[in-house]
């Protein structure tokens, strides 16, 4: 059965409720990229609807990482060849702020209370610290080696930033951003993620297909756990559970790890080559975004996974653009935020009840 839908300036598209790739092509066959704000046609998915797109976003030359923090209605997007980092806000979906970072934004992570975004960007080999009420850079460091992955942990004010050409994890200062000690991890160390509760940082060796365990007391390494192909960033951590999440773009899967154990609990299959992941609180739910390439940029996929995370199923697979990216949940709204590297886009999806 085929639906119409309005994609914003007077166009409507016919798609089925299959995820298609005429549906991801239409997107950008449109221009769907330059519409001002989301278009108003579109109700609420309300029970046994489909994801839908609301709008489509540019944020700047290839996007990649996107997080969101619902309790500010922000979203923010990370461009590579762009250098910058677009702030969103998340009830009219309209860009406010584009702010330069420089080239190759990786990865970015946000402090609990929301008031400082941290960015790393790798060609520049910098860290960038952004005030997020003011929307201005107010620090950074510029002695890293490619950094590629960033994880705080805000009770003992440290920053950790994997640089994978150095085969090293930078340890810094958040409130001076200075550095304080070098750990050495040989395996291309890319994502990255911290327990908080257990002090624990867990960095993704992407040649290795392992995750290197260091204690933040002693800086050295507690041991490590067997993942799938090619763990990338970014790495999602839930302490309160002490569980942490990974997608393996060379198996196609997603592992799950008892961070207390230090073992591996679940592997879940995902779309084709993942890259981006994010989950919905309390962690019944998780989305990822299907690059389809395996670290080549040479991207094929064309599609998000939803996973269940208590039966380990994928339950829905939603259309996008050729080579997703980064992938944010919205709780405040109920929308995936997924950036298309190829297109310079990012699209907005509302999803159904029955996908959050």
């Amino acid at each position: 059965m085929a639906v119409r839908i309005s994609v914003g300036c007077g166009v409507t598209i016919p798609v089925s409720r299959r995820p298609a790739r005429a549906f991801a092509a239409a997107l950008v066959a449109v221009g769907a990229a330059a519409l001002p704000a989301p278009a108003r046609s579109i109700a609420a998915a309300g029970p046994g609807a489909a994801a839908h797109p609301v709008t489509v976003l540019r944020p700047g030359r290839r996007p990649e990482p996107v997080i969101a923090d619902p309790a500010r209605h922000r979203v923010y997007v990370g461009t590579e060849t762009g250098g910058s980092v677009a702030v969103v806000d998340d009830r009219s979906n309209r860009i406010v702020k584009i702010i330069p970072v420089g080239r190759e934004v990786e990865d970015l992570t946000l402090d609990p209370a929301g008031r400082r975004l941290y960015a790393v960007s790798s060609v520049v080999s910098a860290l960038t610290v952004i005030d997020t009420r003011t929307l201005r850079v107010v620090a950074g460091a510029r002695n890293l080696k490619d950094a590629s992955g960033v994880a705080l942990d805000p009770a003992r004010q440290r920053l950790y930033v994997t640089e994978p050409s150095a085969n090293a994890v930078a340890v810094l200062d958040a409130g001076s951003t200075r550095l304080v000690a070098t750990i050495k991890l040989a395996g291309q160390p890319l994502g990255i993620g911290i327990d908080t509760g257990l002090h624990r940082v867990f960095v993704g060796l992407n040649r290795l297909h392992r995750v290197a365990v260091i204690g933040e007391s002693s800086n050295t390494l507690l041991g490590s756990v067997e993942v799938g192909d090619r763990p990338v960033h970014p790495f999602r951590v839930d302490p309160s559970t002490h569980r942490l999440y990974v997608v393996n773009s060379g198996s196609s899967t997603l592992s799950i790890v008892d961070t207390r154990a230090l073992r591996v609990t679940r592997t879940l299959r995902t779309g084709r080559n993942p890259e981006g992941l994010a989950l919905a609180p309390p962690d019944e739910r998780a989305y990822v975004s299907n690059e389809g390439d395996p670290g080549t940029d040479r991207n094929s996929g064309f599609s998000a996974s939803v996973i269940d995370l208590r039966t380990g199923k994928i339950i829905d697979t939603l259309a996008t653009p050729r080579g997703p990216d980064g992938i944010a949940y919205d709780a405040a709204t109920g929308n995936i935020y997924v950036s298309v590297e190829d297109s310079g886009q990012a699209v907005v999806i509302r999803l159904p009840p029955s996908d959050r």
